[in-house]
């Protein structure tokens, strides 16, 4: 067996557990931020932050040894918020930007402490287990105080949970999902606490009622299987890459030749509620600011004249365009939209290129896949305070550095060279042992022999 898990290292488990709560945002729209202003106009959001980027700092001096080694992921993420900085210099609030800024830089930092002071076993564990709480948590919310739970607006009788709205829940629970099915593969003595925390999350996903979070568990449900079916040889790779370019296809023929087929099916108008009006009117402001954008995160403040434009034209508070690319895009330009998309796509190729390096049981690989999806309707990219730009970060990082020294699988090290704190691997037996079969030993004809016979 091996080592015990240390206080300190108790202690570091939990403080990241309840830092990944705290940037989930539960309770701070409905309570705290129901304008969802980010703490620019609410002293008391300002306030709670300083305390949990104290300790994000904390816990990455405790693992700076390791973090270290992920130069290159970190690297590409300093450029992207470099340039998030220097937008200052040209933002329609200065202040703003600097603020917000920093604000996404410590989040980053946060996300890169987690793909380097965990294993893939074990930080599916800590998320997982973080997620539980959020999930019953939601249930508690929604079942005792509908009031704070459930719509009571244009999305009536619908659940929300602990957050803002009923999307913010639906996409923190498909990450739950995800969460809890890798730590079912990669702890079996734990297997039951984690497929019923997977039943949790997927019974909140039902009562959002979202397409989008539906459609972002179907991929991490389908995508664990292909992935698997991958690894059975050649010819399983060939049959999933075949399955998933048909599929594929099919889908962008439906969009293109019948899209409203598609919108009837996932419960949607062809305006997609709304956002396509948005969309129009955030590239009718981008053409403005074309390369550079208005600054980083201060398009949308309530004294931006651009943005209140928009909101004229439809008649509602606008607080994002809906769309992650396109926030980006108005806040930093198309230089941004270019350096983002060079990361993720470079981590997309390295995450399926290494996927069995990893050893996250594609935890990182499908992260990103659903997170590219969630873009294109959610505003995720550089979010400060932002858990999914948290396990974004993280699992670009897993995906771009240093391959992982041990597998979460394997038998457990010797408590010798075991690093100090780490918690014990769980013993997997294998299937088949190969057992080699040595002849037995017999007797030797040489010159001792035949001295002893003259």
């Amino acid at each position: 067996m091996g080592r015990p898990l240390t206080a300190v290292r108790l202690l570091e488990v939990v403080a990241t557990a309840l830092i990944v709560i705290a940037m989930s945002n539960a309770l701070v729209g409905p309570l705290l931020d129901p304008l969802q202003t980010g703490g620019d106009s609410n002293p008391v959001l300002r306030l709670m932050w300083l305390p949990i980027y104290g300790l994000i700092a904390a816990l990455a001096a405790l693992r700076v040894q390791k973090l270290a080694q992920y130069w290159l992921p970190a690297a590409m993420f300093g450029l992207l918020i470099g340039w998030a900085f220097a937008s200052a210099s040209w933002s329609l609030f200065p202040q703003i930007s600097e603020r917000r800024a920093i604000a996404v830089a410590v989040t980053t930092l946060f996300g890169l402490y987690l793909a380097a002071a965990y294993s893939g076993r074990m930080l599916s564990e800590v998320l997982a287990g973080s997620f539980l709480v959020l999930a019953l948590g939601s249930y508690f919310v929604c079942l005792a105080v509908p009031s704070l739970g459930v719509h009571h607006d244009v999305n009536a009788g619908l659940w929300r949970g602990l957050w803002y709205e009923k999307n913010q829940m639906g996409a923190t629970m498909v990450y739950g999902a995800l969460a809890a099915v890798t730590a079912a593969i990669l702890s079996p003595p734990r297997r039951p606490l984690w497929i019923a925390t997977l039943v949790l999350c997927v019974g909140l996903i039902v009562m959002t009622r979202s397409a989008t979070s539906a459609l972002a568990l179907a991929v991490v449900m389908c995508g664990v299987s292909v992935l698997s079916f991958m690894r059975r040889g050649p010819a399983g790779a060939i049959a999933a890459v075949w399955i998933g370019v048909t599929f594929a296809t099919l889908l962008g023929a439906v969009v293109v030749l019948a899209p409203e087929a598609l919108y009837q099916a996932l419960g949607k108008d062809p305006t997609l509620t709304g956002r396509t009006q948005i969309w129009q009117l955030v590239e009718r402001a981008s053409d403005k600011a074309p390369l550079l954008g208005y600054g980083f995160a201060a398009f949308w403040d309530v004294k931006s004249a651009p943005a209140n434009w928009i909101r004229e034209q439809l008649q509602w508070v606008v607080p994002t365009a809906h769309n992650g690319w396109l926030d980006l895009k108005i806040q930093l330009g198309a230089i941004g939209v270019a350096m983002f998309g060079a990361l993720l796509a470079s981590s997309m190729i390295a995450g399926l290129v290494r996927r069995d390096y990893l050893k996250d049981s594609y935890f990182a690989l499908l992260f990103l896949a659903v997170y590219s999806l969630t873009i294109l309707s959610e505003s995720f990219i550089l979010a400060h305070n932002s858990l999914p730009w948290v396990l974004a970060s993280a699992c670009m990082a897993r995906a771009l550095g240093p391959r992982p020294e041990s597998s979460a699988m394997a038998l457990p090290a010797p408590p010798s060279v075991r690093a100090e704190g780490e918690l014990p691997e769980p013993y997997v037996p294998a299937l088949f042992e190969e057992k080699i079969w040595l002849p037995p030993p017999q007797p030797q004809d040489g010159p001792a022999d035949w001295r002893k016979a003259g």
